[in-house]
This record gives structure tokens, C-alpha cells and sequence, in this order.
């Protein structure tokens, strides 16, 4: 079966918990509560504070999350060429984005900017990033699940990495075949 390194990373039910069901459970939880607040008559504290530690939380995960995927994913296939085309980058690159967004509304959760903002206009830029991450994260998870192969460079791509591959391991076996007459 090809998978984008997106769905590669959920195959295993560690990654699937921490990479997906938590930040998906903080931010679905960030974006309900933000519908309740803007459209409830009466003043509930209960649900502003759960609101505003699923934000809190959802942006220190994400934010654990992205630095994790630039340093072990991005970086890594970048420098490798082990990218599997087009719609791998969108997977992985979308995911990350909407983890800065989920960041953002973090960071605006602790009111720093409250009077400079104004109560309306940062509820209004809640509920902007809030649709703009949901938006975003299906992105990612459509191309995620996309087959790779859909990317008309996939092909190319492969046949270039595989005689790589063949070249560098017949230079591994040639050396570990010399290294033995040594001995």
C-alpha cells in the first residue's frame, strides 16, 4: 500500500494518540465551546475556562508536535529527497501549518492583546483561526490519505531514490567486502 509520510506516521496507535486524537480532541473542544460562548445570552465561566485550556493546551501540543515534525520529518526528507512528491508536502505541510494557527489562538487566549484588540474585533480573529484550522487540518488529512502516486513526479521520484539506494548499497557491501579481505 503507498502512504504519504502523513499516514505513515499514524500507522502505529502511540503515534495515532499523540499526533491525531489528542490535538484533534483539544481543538474540536476549542472550537465548540468558542460556538457556545459567541452565541450564549448568559455569561458561563465554566465553559470559558474549559475553553481557554483547550486552546492553552491544544497550542503547547501542536506546538511540541510541529517542532517535532520539522526536526524528525521535514528536515530529514528535505535534505534526504525523500519526499514522496506534491501531495506528501501538502499533507505534512498543511498538518503543520494548522498547528500554528492552533499556536496563535493559544497565544491569543491569555488576552495579551485585549485592549489593544478590542473584545469584538479578538473574538472575531477566534473564530477566524479556529475555521482556518479546521479548514486547514482536513486539507491535511485529505492529502494525507491521498495516494501518493497521484502525484505525477511519484514514479520518477521512486526510480531515482531506488538506484540511489542500489548504488549506495552496493558501495556498503563492495567496502564490507574489502573490509573482510583485511582481516
Amino acid at each position: 500500500m503507498y502512504m504519504t509520510h502523513y499516514m505513515e506516521l499514524l500507522t502505529t496507535t502511540s503515534n495515532l494518540l499523540v499526533f491525531m486524537a489528542l490535538p484533534v480532541v483539544l481543538a474540536e473542544t476549542a472550537a465548540i465551546t468558542e460556538l457556545i460562548i459567541l452565541f450564549s445570552k448568559e455569561n458561563r465561566p465554566k465553559l470559558k475556562l474549559l475553553n481557554k485550556l483547550s486552546c492553552v493546551l491544544g497550542a503547547s501540543v501542536f506546538l511540541m508536535i510541529d517542532i517535532y515534525i520539522f526536526k524528525e520529518v521535514i528536515v530529514p526528507l528535505t535534505e534526504n529527497s525523500g519526499w514522496y512528491g506534491l501531495v506528501d508536502k501538502i499533507a505534512v505541510g498543511f498538518y503543520v501549518l494548522g498547528g500554528l494557527i492552533m499556536v496563535a489562538l493559544g497565544v491569543i487566549s491569555f488576552n495579551f492583546f485585549g485592549n489593544f484588540l478590542g473584545e469584538r474585533f479578538q473574538k472575531g480573529l477566534r473564530v477566524g483561526l479556529l475555521s482556518a484550522f479546521l479548514v486547514i487540518s482536513h486539507v491535511a488529512m485529505i492529502a494525507g490519505m491521498a495516494d501518493p502516486r497521484l502525484d505525477s513526479d511519484y514514479r520518477i521520484l521512486t526510480e531515482e531514490k531506488s538506484s540511489f539506494s542500489e548504488s549506495v548499497m552496493s558501495e556498503v557491501s563492495s567496502s564490507v567486502h574489502i573490509h573482510e579481505h583485511h582481516h
